[in-house]
């Protein structure tokens, strides 16, 4: 029987393949599954990653990161992770028609994007501009003394909002569905701070 991977990385963006780098880095046996659908390869031109002040495209960053983790002997397999079960100490790992054994699994799988109510054309051309952006840590910088719009509402909504308001004194809280969802302190803290609210639904 072939011997036992020492880790399974289910996810190839770029906590995924930072971890494969570190982890062939201990001379151990790594499998990365790439799904093929990382959400950093959508990003137009990333300037959040260290060591390249002009910034990057997602994608060209992440053929990089992969470069470098089969550099170091990271393996890596196009597919879909079906099923993770135990095999005696072990963990079976089933991607669509094969099946691995590890002694660990890592998940690294992202996250996904809830999209607001638009065409799929038109979204991604948004975001191929940067127009749209989904990560206000990532992206706040980017859109410094612009115009921006939150879809959101409720607790995570004002907290986005506010994160932004130190970018740009010109922000809109969109409510995705119709009226808002605040507390009364929620909406007075927004309206102290400068932060225009707009009832949806958000078209």
């Amino acid at each position: 029987m072939e011997q036992p991977l020492n880790c399974v990385v289910i996810g190839a963006g770029p906590a995924g393949l930072t971890a494969a780098i570190y982890l062939a880095r201990f001379h151990l046996r790594v499998l990365v599954v790439d799904g093929g659908n990382s959400r950093a390869a959508t990003i137009p031109r990333t300037h959040n990653h260290a060591g390249f002040p002009g910034g990057i495209p997602g994608a060209e960053l992440l053929n990089r990161m992969k470069e470098q983790a089969r550099h170091y002997g990271a393996t890596f397999e196009l597919g879909t992770v079906r099923r993770i079960e135990p095999d005696s100490e072990l963990l079976r790992v089933r991607v669509d028609d094969q099946a691995w054994v590890a002694q660990a699994v890592l998940l690294a799988t992202g996250v996904l994007n809830n999209r607001p109510d638009i065409a799929p054309d038109v979204h991604d051309r948004a975001v191929e501009r940067g127009l749209l952006r989904y990560c206000p840590i990532c992206d706040g910088y980017e859109v410094t003394d612009k115009r921006i719009g939150v879809i959101g509402t409720g607790e995570k909504g004002s907290n986005e909002a506010r994160f932004l308001r130190s970018y740009s004194a010109d922000v809109t809280l969109i409510a995705p569905v119709g009226p808002h969802e605040l507390s009364p302190e929620q909406r007075s803290d927004l309206v102290a701070s400068g932060i225009v609210l707009a009832d949806g639904p958000c078209g």
